[in-house]
């Protein structure tokens, strides 16, 4: 049984030495970009420069005391209480921040908020376990071979880290809203893209909409309009023959409600029409 437990314990120790090494060598590579995000998250504004040091310098030192079998215990303490800020800070990010920033770098990068959530409360339970069945070594505490004290300790560590996040995200909001250190948010995403509709040349320009149409006027073909619904499913050409005889350099085309309008800065004429005369023409 010892050597099932010692080997479990083992192996959840470089589990974390891995995760922690990996995770602070890529904020370290990518730091001007960690700082980005950490600038605009909805709860570390604020505090986006000291704790973009403090979380790498934080996360290598643990990969630092797993390593040592003499502090193996103290850095699967320090790793059960930084999974446990982690996880308490996704869980304001999800269900009580303004609005939910890009995900972080590395190997998490293509999980979701709430599948990292889950991936950081599993390593919360299997730091948790590795901590009750380690057995101590003559070096580590006496205190410490009494499951209760353990038990007491992981929980007085849990609510600390989880305070100090719950702290940060309060005064982070109050230090942006009411003393403004003039750190500007960036809504992630704010177009998602739904269709596309490949026009094949890049001489269009928008000329305005009307109704469930949008009107694209093209500078290289100065006497057609194409018309565009707005869901990007079909497209249709729209000639159009000014009247009168005039020799146009830059004839462009706008559309105020109902109304298209056609001018040119070199010929003294304004033309305008209805949008609905486009409806039959092709």
């Amino acid at each position: 049984m010892k050597d099932y437990t010692t080997t479990f314990v083992t192996m959840i120790s470089y589990f974390f030495i891995l995760l922690f090494i990996y995770a602070g060598v890529s904020k370290l590579l990518e730091f001007e970009e960690f700082q980005v995000q950490l600038a605009q998250s909805p709860l570390l504004s604020a505090y986006a420069s000291s704790i973009s040091y403090t979380v790498i310098i934080v996360e290598l030192t643990i990969a630092g005391l797993l390593s040592i079998h003499k502090s193996r215990m103290l850095g699967l303490f320090a790793s059960f209480s930084l999974m446990i800020a982690f996880s308490v800070y996704i869980y304001l990010i999800l269900y009580y921040s303004e609005f939910v920033p890009c995900s972080c770098g590395g190997i998490l990068e293509n999980m979701g908020w709430t599948t990292h959530l889950i991936f950081n409360i599993t390593t919360v339970l299997i730091a948790g376990c590795a901590l009750l069945i380690m057995r101590n070594s003559k070096v580590d505490y006496i205190a410490f071979k009494r499951i209760s004290v353990r038990l007491w300790l992981m929980a007085g560590s849990g609510i600390f880290s989880s305070a100090i996040v719950v702290y940060l995200f309060f005064s982070s909001e109050y230090i942006i809203k009411k003393e403004n250190n003039f750190t500007r948010r960036f809504l992630p995403h704010p177009i998602i893209q739904e269709n596309i509709l490949h026009l094949g040349v890049d001489s269009y320009y928008f000329a305005g909409n009307h109704g469930d149409s949008i009107y694209l006027g093209n500078k290289t073909s100065p006497f057609q309009i194409l018309k565009v619904d707005v869901g990007l499913t079909a497209a249709k050409q729209v000639k159009i023959i000014p009247e009168g005889h005039f020799t146009f350099k830059s004839l462009s085309y706008e559309v105020f409600g109902d109304k298209v309008f056609g001018f040119d800065g070199s010929v003294p004429v304004v033309y305008c029409g209805f949008c609905k005369s486009f409806r039959n023409k092709t």
